[in-house]
C-alpha cells in the first residue's frame, strides 16, 4: 500500500468520531450568541487560510510528490506545508461548527496521524534520495516555518490533474458552513436528535 493510500485510509477512520460529534453533539450556548458568532467567523478565517496554503502547495508539488525533492515555494521554509494547511482546515471546521468537542478531538486525532504519516514519508524519501534529502532536512524544518529560507523560481509548471483535485477539495470545504447551517435546521426541527450539549 502506498503512503498516500495509507494516509487516506487513516484519515477516513479518524474522521468517523469527528463526524459523529458534528452531527449529534451541539454547543450549550445560543446559536445567536456572541460566542457563536466569534467562533463561526474565526472558523471562516482558518478555513480560508488552510485552503490558501493547500492551493499554494499544489502549484509547486503537483504530481512531483515522492518523485523528486521539492524545495521551492512553501517547501523551501517548511517540509510539510500541506499538512499545516490541513491542521488549519481541521481547526476551522471545529470553529465553523461552533463545537468545542471537535476542537478537542482535532488536535488529539488529526495531528498525531499527520505526524506519523509525515515521518513515514520522510523515511521513504530518505531511502530514495539519500544525502540529497538529508541535506534538505537539515536546512528546512518539518513544521515550524523558517521564512528566511524562502525561494521560488519566476515560473513553475502546474499539474492540471492536481489543480482539478484541489479545486474539488476547495468546493467541498467551502460547503462545510452550509452543511453546518443545514444541521442546525435539522436539529431545531427534531429530525436529527441532539445526544449531548457540550459543554454542559
Amino acid at each position: 500500500m502506498s503512503l498516500r493510500k495509507l494516509r487516506t485510509h487513516l484519515l477516513r477512520l479518524v474522521f468517523i468520531p469527528i463526524v459523529f460529534v458534528a452531527v449529534f453533539v451541539r454547543p450549550s450556548w445560543s446559536l445567536e450568541s456572541t460566542v457563536a458568532f466569534v467562533m463561526e467567523f474565526g472558523g471562516y478565517l482558518f478555513l480560508l487560510a488552510g485552503l490558501a496554503i493547500r492551493i499554494w502547495c499544489t502549484f509547486y508539488i503537483g504530481s512531483r510528490k515522492s518523485k523528486e525533492i521539492v524545495a521551492e515555494g512553501p517547501y523551501s521554509f517548511c517540509r510539510n506545508p500541506l499538512y499545516m494547511g490541513s491542521f488549519l482546515l481541521a481547526i476551522g471546521v471545529g470553529l465553523c461548527f461552533e463545537n468545542l468537542l471537535i476542537l478537542i478531538l482535532v488536535p488529539a486525532i488529526i495531528i498525531p496521524v499527520h505526524i506519523i504519516v509525515a515521518r513515514m514519508e520522510e523515511k521513504h524519501l530518505e531511502s530514495k534520495f539519500g544525502e540529497q534529502y538529508r541535506l534538505y532536512k537539515q536546512k528546512v524544518p518539518a513544521f515550524r516555518p523558517h521564512f528566511s529560507n524562502y525561494n521560488s523560481p519566476a515560473m513553475i509548471k502546474v499539474n492540471v490533474h492536481s489543480l482539478r483535485r484541489i479545486i474539488t477539495d476547495t468546493v467541498g470545504v467551502l460547503l462545510l458552513p452550509e452543511i453546518e447551517d443545514l444541521l442546525e435546521l435539522l436539529h431545531q426541527s427534531g429530525i436529527i436528535p441532539v445526544l449531548w450539549h457540550f459543554p454542559n
